[in-house]
């Protein structure tokens, strides 16, 4: 059975949270044996062989940067994409498409192509986007102005749209109880964001003065919680037993603009990385001070998966089941627990424990599978726990 699965981001490195959740999504569903014919963005001009996936073909599309008109009115949420279409057609005359998966964003206007042909549609989405607009900061009237409108446009796109897909993907319960408050209950289904374990080994031992917080430091919500941070909870004590490195997008820009400095009481910026996974390795605890966001953290993930300990605020790890998170949300707690931390603790092989009993490639491909067998074919077969 073939599958097109279409994305408006590049997956390709694997260096942002909204990157590594569409590979994900398209490698397990390479491994149930379906033909992906994946249309994909290459901003930064990789060699795809580099990422060769069996059974998945790569089409690559530009994306015209959208012109001031459309910025302010907000045509991009409601209008197609010429050469995006013209693209959909070409793969449909070429291959027998059976489902199409649409992921990230707001791409619920090109479900109609789909629909006229009979093809049903898996819409994927990676949070609750009007949720995260709504958290934006408001400094002056044109913020709010423009904030609400924003806020109006993705309500109005969800509801115009997200109901013509035969099934839609959330990534967490609160999620899952966002989308069902204006979709059928039994067409919205939870496949946390997952990872397969198998990309994720040891790299080296752990390096105990270090604590490392990955992220795309230009999204608001990581630079606000870095800023929270750095201004309510770091310290000359803190710098004194540890090194914080700061490993993502827009990293030595936040530190730049939070301290006015490149390198601030052992707090190292190291930017954009094509890999981030040899950094958590090394650490001895993940932060994710975050007060701001929606949906499951793959920064939690990875470091789950790479069995480090995680420190974090409440916030920073909604959504993800376990109950070996260290969690602070007041400044003072949170300092306490890094000075109190036990490099030698077990945390994080308990941690890895949880990650593989829910947020493994394993089990999510079978998450996967029933939900595509119900779009395609209107019924759900019982689930199979993976052995």
């Amino acid at each position: 059975m073939y599958i097109l699965f279409f994305t408006d981001i590049s997956p390709f490195p694997q260096n942002g949270g909204e990157r590594i959740r569409s590979y994900y999504l398209i490698k397990a569903l390479s491994q149930l044996g379906y033909e992906v014919i994946a249309l994909v963005r290459n901003v930064e001009k990789v060699n795809l062989e580099q990422y060769h996936l069996p059974h998945v073909t790569f089409y690559t599309y530009e994306a015209k940067p959208y012109d001031l008109v459309t910025r302010i009115t907000g045509k991009q949420y409601f209008q197609r994409s010429r050469e995006v279409i013209n693209m959909f057609e070409e793969l449909c005359r070429e291959y027998p498409i059976s489902a199409a998966i649409l992921d990230y964003g707001y791409v619920g206007h090109y479900i109609s192509f789909f629909s006229n042909r009979n093809i049903p549609v898996i819409l994927g989405t990676h949070n609750a986007q009007p949720m995260i607009t709504w958290q934006l900061p408001s400094n002056n009237l044109l913020d709010k102005v423009r904030k609400l409108q924003l806020f109006g446009m993705e309500k109005l796109h969800e509801r115009l749209y997200f109901k013509k897909a035969a099934a839609v993907l959330v990534v967490s319960d609160d999620d899952h109880v966002y989308h069902t408050r204006f979709l059928d209950k039994q067409k919205v289904f939870t496949v946390p964001n997952f990872l397969d374990q198998k990309d994720y080994h040891l790299f080296g031992k752990k390096q105990q003065r270090v604590l490392v917080m990955t992220a795309n430091f230009g999204v608001y919500m990581n630079f606000a919680g870095l800023k929270w941070f750095i201004e309510n909870v770091w310290d000359e004590e803190l710098a004194g037993k540890y090194d914080l490195w700061l490993v993502g997008r827009g990293s030595k820009e936040a530190l730049k603009r939070i301290t006015g400095k490149d390198e601030y009481q052992n707090i190292v910026a190291f930017g954009k990385v094509d890999d981030v996974k040899w950094y958590i390795s090394v650490a001895s605890a993940v932060i994710i001070p975050l007060v701001h966001g929606s949906g499951t953290r793959l920064k939690c993930l990875e470091a789950m998966a790479l069995r480090t300990p995680i420190i974090s605020t409440a916030k920073g790890v909604e959504g993800v089941k376990s109950k070996h998170f260290i969690v602070a949300d007041e400044p003072a707690a949170f300092k306490q627990s890094l000075l109190s931390f036990d490099s030698d603790t077990d945390k994080g092989d308990r941690l890895q424990e949880d990650f593989q009993a829910e947020y493994s490639l394993e089990v999510n491909r079978q998450r996967l599978q029933r939900i595509v067998n119900y779009a395609v074919r209107g019924k759900m077969p019982a689930y199979v726990q993976p052995a």
